[in-house]
C-alpha cells in the first residue's frame, strides 16, 4: 500500500502520533519517493488555473449551503476565495474548477509537479477522486510548489494569489489548520481515502510554510487533515515555542523575541504617547473640539466647536480634537488627550495620549488608506507589526513614538499628508472621507491584529524591499540581524538610479565631495563621504534637504563617479527592513 511505502523512506520523520513529515531542510532528493494523492492541498493551484483563465477578474463569491454537496453538510455560508480556502470548502473550489477550461487546469497542475490523469474531472481537480485515478504528486515536489506559491508572483492574476495567501494565513488561525495553534504559518490541510486501503477510513495531510520559506509536510496515515494539523502543531512545539500562543516560557525565546512577545501580550490595553509635528516643532498650534460633548481642559471646559490656541502647560482630556498648524496649513484629527510643552528654543512640544487601537488605526490610515479586500491580510500583518514595534519600548524618552518616518507614518484620524522633505508636508485628499469618524479599524480586525501581535513576526515595515530585504542591524547597527523574508517582492526587483551633481553634494555635506563610496562597516550600511562615515538615516536626511525626499530611495548598493557628479544605484524604496507595504 502507498502509506507503507512512504513510511519506509529514509528522509521521513515519524512522531509518536504516527505523523510522517517531510521538510525543505531535508536536503537530498529521495529517488524512490512515490507520487501520492494529497486531496485539498491541490486547491490553491486550482485558484491559479482559474486566474490564468480569467485575467483581470476577481474571484466570485459563493454561498455554500445544505444543497452544495460540501464536506460540511450544513454548508459554510457566504464565502470569498480566502475564506473558502481557510475552510477548504469543496463547493467553492468545485465552482472554480468547473469555470476553468480543463486544458488550463491540467497545464497548471502539471507545471506545479502534479501527475494528472486524463480526462481530469472537476472533483479530481480539487482532490476528491479516489486513490485510483487521483491527481498525485511527490512530497518533495509539493513542498517546492508551496514555497513558490508563497514567494513568487504569478504572471497572470497575482491579485488572486494575494487572496490565496490570505486564506492560507487564516487557515491556522480559525480554519481547518487551527490545530497548529500558530498564526505564524501559511498552512493548508487535506483529507484523502486511507492510503493503506482501509475501507471507510481516511489519511490526513497538512502543509505549513513560514516567512523564511521553510516548509514542512505532514501525513497522518490514520486520521483527517484537521487531526494531522494538531499532530504537526504538537510535533513543532518543542522546536518553535515562540510560534505557539503562550506555550513557551520566556527563557525559551531569543532575547529580542522575549521583550516583544511579553510586552505585546499586555499592550492592547495600554495607552500610547505620540509626539505630533515632530519634524516641524511649531510655535503656534490651534485645537478645536470636533466631538459632540464638552471636554475638560486645564483651562476649563471646551465645548463642541470651541477652539484654543495652545500654551505650554496646557492639558486637554480625551476627546476628538482637530489640531492645526496655521503656519504650514496642516490639520490632523486625534481621538485622545493632548499635553502641550515647550522646548529650549521656545517651540511647542505637543504629545497626544491615546488607546493603542487609535495609534494602530492612525498608522494603517497613513500607510494603507485603501481598505480593499485584497489588502485585509496585509492590514492585519501591519497592525501586528505596529504593536510589536511599540512593545520594544519608547523611542523618545517617555514618549513612545513620533509621527515622522523616524518612527512611523502616523496621521491619527486624518487627513493624510505626504512628506516631500524633512520639514515639508503636503495635505492629501482622504480617500475614505473619515472626517473624524471611525477610521475603519473594526473590532473584529482589531482582534485579529492583537492575536497576530502575540506571534513572532516583523516589528518594522518599509515601502518595498526591492527583492533584497535587509536586517535592522544592516541599516541601524542595533544588533538585530534577523531578516523578514518578503513574500510580496521576493522575485521582483525594482532598481533605481539617481544622479547627484558636485554642487548638490557640496550643499548637502557642507563642502566639496572628493570621494563617495558605500561600505559595510561591521555589517552596517555606511556611506563614506570624504573622511565622514554616515549611516542611512543621516545620509538620507542630508540629501533630502537639498534634493528632496527621494534623492536616496533606499540604502544604495553602489555609488560611482560619473561626469560632473555622482551616480547611485540601488533597489526598492524605504529602509528595506521588515514588512513590505508598497507595490
Amino acid at each position: 500500500m502507498i502509506a507503507a511505502a512512504l513510511l519506509a523512506l529514509p528522509l521521513l520523520t515519524t512522531s509518536a502520533s504516527g505523523l510522517v513529515t517531510w521538510r525543505t531542510s531535508d536536503g537530498a532528493r529521495v529517488e524512490d519517493e512515490r507520487p501520492v494523492p494529497v486531496g485539498s492541498l491541490q486547491k490553491p493551484f486550482v485558484a491559479k488555473a482559474w486566474a490564468r483563465a480569467h485575467p483581470g477578474l476577481s474571484p466570485p463569491r459563493l454561498r455554500c449551503d445544505r444543497t452544495s454537496r460540501c464536506w460540511r453538510s450544513s454548508g459554510h455560508g457566504g464565502l470569498d476565495i480566502a475564506r473558502a480556502l481557510a475552510l477548504s470548502c469543496n463547493a467553492y473550489f468545485r465552482r472554480l474548477a468547473a469555470d476553468t477550461p480543463h486544458d488550463v487546469l491540467e497545464a497548471v497542475l502539471a507545471e506545479e509537479g502534479f501527475s494528472v490523469p486524463r480526462p481530469l474531472s472537476t472533483d479530481g481537480a480539487i482532490g476528491l477522486a479516489g486513490v485510483e485515478g487521483a491527481v498525485t504528486i511527490r512530497p518533495a515536489a509539493l513542498l517546492a510548489a508551496y514555497v513558490r506559491l508563497i514567494r513568487a508572483p504569478w504572471a497572470t492574476g497575482d491579485g488572486v494569489r494575494q487572496l490565496v495567501l490570505a486564506g492560507l494565513r487564516e487557515s491556522p488561525r480559525d480554519g481547518t489548520a487551527a490545530g497548529l495553534e500558530s498564526g505564524g504559518f501559511w498552512a493548508k490541510t487535506g483529507t484523502v481515502p486511507a492510503l493503506d486501503g482501509r475501507p471507510l477510513a481516511t489519511s490526513g495531510w497538512v502543509i505549513a510554510v513560514d516567512d523564511a520559506g521553510w516548509a514542512i509536510l505532514g501525513l497522518l496515515p490514520r486520521g483527517t487533515g484537521r487531526e494531522a494539523a494538531r499532530a504537526l502543531g504538537a510535533a513543532l512545539a518543542p522546536e518553535r515555542p515562540w510560534m505557539r500562543g503562550g506555550s513557551a516560557s520566556p527563557a525559551a525565546l531569543p532575547a529580542v523575541q522575549q521583550a516583544g512577545a511579553s510586552a505585546a501580550r499586555a499592550l492592547p490595553d495600554d495607552r500610547v504617547r505620540v509626539r505630533l509635528f515632530e519634524a516641524l516643532r511649531p510655535r503656534r498650534i490651534e485645537v478645536r473640539n470636533v466631538g459632540r460633548a464638552s471636554v475638560l481642559s486645564s483651562r476649563g471646559w471646551v465645548g463642541p466647536g470651541a477652539a484654543l490656541s495652545l500654551r505650554p502647560g496646557d492639558r486637554l482630556e480625551e476627546g476628538l480634537w482637530e489640531v492645526s498648524f496655521p503656519a504650514r496649513g496642516l490639520v490632523r484629527r486625534i481621538l485622545g488627550a493632548l499635553v502641550c510643552g515647550v522646548d529650549a528654543g521656545g517651540r511647542l512640544d505637543l504629545v497626544a495620549e491615546m488607546k493603542a487601537i487609535e495609534y494602530v488605526a492612525g498608522v494603517l490610515l497613513a500607510e494603507m488608506p485603501d481598505s480593499h479586500v485584497d489588502l485585509r491580510r496585509l492590514r492585519i500583518d501591519l497592525g501586528a507589526a505596529v504593536l510589536r514595534f511599540l512593545a520594544d519600548g519608547p523611542r523618545h524618552g517617555v514618549v513612545d513614538a513620533c509621527d515622522t518616518t523616524h518612527c512611523s507614518y502616523f496621521v491619527g484620524r486624518g487627513p493624510r499628508v505626504r512628506w516631500t522633505a524633512p520639514v515639508r508636508a503636503v495635505m492629501l485628499a482622504d480617500p475614505r472621507g473619515t472626517g473624524g469618524r471611525n477610521p475603519g479599524l473594526d473590532g473584529e480586525t482589531w482582534g485579529w491584529i492583537r492575536a497576530a501581535a502575540r506571534e513572532h513576526g516583523p516589528r518594522l515595515w518599509t515601502a518595498h524591499c526591492g527583492g533584497a530585504p535587509l536586517s535592522a542591524h544592516a541599516v541601524w547597527g542595533n544588533g538585530d540581524r534577523s531578516v523578514s523574508v518578503c513574500s510580496r517582492h521576493a522575485a521582483r526587483r525594482t532598481p533605481w538610479t539617481r544622479r547627484w551633481s558636485d554642487e548638490d553634494l557640496a550643499r548637502a555635506f557642507g563642502g566639496p565631495v572628493a570621494s563617495a563610496v558605500v561600505l559595510d562597516v561591521g555589517g552596517v550600511w555606511t556611506l563614506r563621504v570624504g573622511e565622514r562615515e554616515l549611516r542611512f538615516d543621516e545620509a538620507h536626511r542630508r540629501l533630502a534637504e537639498v534634493l528632496g525626499w527621494d534623492a536616496l530611495p533606499s540604502p544604495a548598493s553602489r555609488i560611482r563617479r560619473l561626469g560632473g557628479g555622482w551616480e547611485a544605484e540601488g533597489v526598492g524604496s524605504g529602509h528595506r527592513v521588515g514588512l513590505c507595504l508598497g507595490e
